[in-house]
């Protein structure tokens, strides 16, 4: 499992250019739900110095996209890479993060609507859309100083990634934190369980699914984050980053 322990981003005038440095500057950091990987992510990043690229953004960019230009869901699986085109979304370098716009317009909040969050799962699950984004995704890892998180970054999306994590916890463990995320204390015991399911379940699906299973690249390293706190967790990253960074 490990060891243990289409083209280029552009944007709007003014956004800030990224100097190619490869993918050895790359760092991906993948796993389960509720292992901490976007904060973790996040924050790496910003101690790095890099980028940050959240990966389930782009889906929820083009399934926006979709949804605003009135593209029927019913349509969706006969998309094809010219229509994903034709929807304008793009991924724009700024200071210290890649944001995303559709038609000149930045995206913020228009990525959580209820709607974006019941559509989206219909969107990641298409093939022409997986490919699409590959594209996009490897071209932004090209110029470098990258952090990324998500399921498949290390395995799929940056096989040549200099720095890659797979974080784990265990399911209890997870399961409280998501409840954490959404509000709760994940101290009853009944929430706890149900909590606990869904992520088995989620687990279940990511694990066994055709395309980019959930699995540790045979490089990276695995970090269980079960007992450790959030500095201890993003500390360890970091410093796997700037000993595997070149020297150049």
């Amino acid at each position: 499992m490990g060891e243990v322990d289409s083209g280029r981003a552009r944007g709007p005038e003014g956004a800030d250019p990224l100097r190619p440095t490869g993918e050895e500057t790359v760092v991906t950091i993948d796993g389960p739900a509720g292992a901490g990987k976007s904060t973790t992510a996040r924050e790496v990043a910003r101690r790095l110095g890099y980028r940050y690229l959240d990966s389930g953004a782009l889906y929820r960019a083009l399934t926006h996209a979709l949804l605003a230009e009135g593209v029927p869901a019913d349509r969706w699986p006969e998309l094809d890479r010219d229509t994903l085109d034709r929807l304008a979304v793009e991924v724009v370098p700024g200071a210290g993060t890649l944001m995303l716009w559709h038609r000149g317009r930045r995206l913020t909040d228009e990525l959580r609507t209820d709607r974006v969050n019941a559509h989206v799962s219909l969107v990641a699950r298409l093939p022409v859309v997986r490919e699409w984004l590959l594209g996009h995704q490897r071209a932004l890892g090209a110029l470098g100083r990258l952090v990324t998180d998500g399921r498949d970054m290390g395995t799929v999306v940056f096989p040549s990634a200099g720095t890659k994590v797979f974080l784990v916890a265990d399911l209890e463990e997870r399961a409280r934190r998501r409840l954490t995320e959404q509000g709760s204390d994940g101290a009853d015991d009944a929430e706890l369980r149900r909590a606990a399911s869904r992520l088995s379940e989620r687990d279940e699906i990511d694990s066994t699914r055709e395309t980019a299973p959930l699995r540790a690249a045979s490089d990276a390293v695995v970090i269980d984050t079960t007992t450790l706190d959030f500095e201890e967790q993003v500390g360890r990253v970091v410093d796997l980053a700037r000993k595997r960074r070149p020297s150049r």
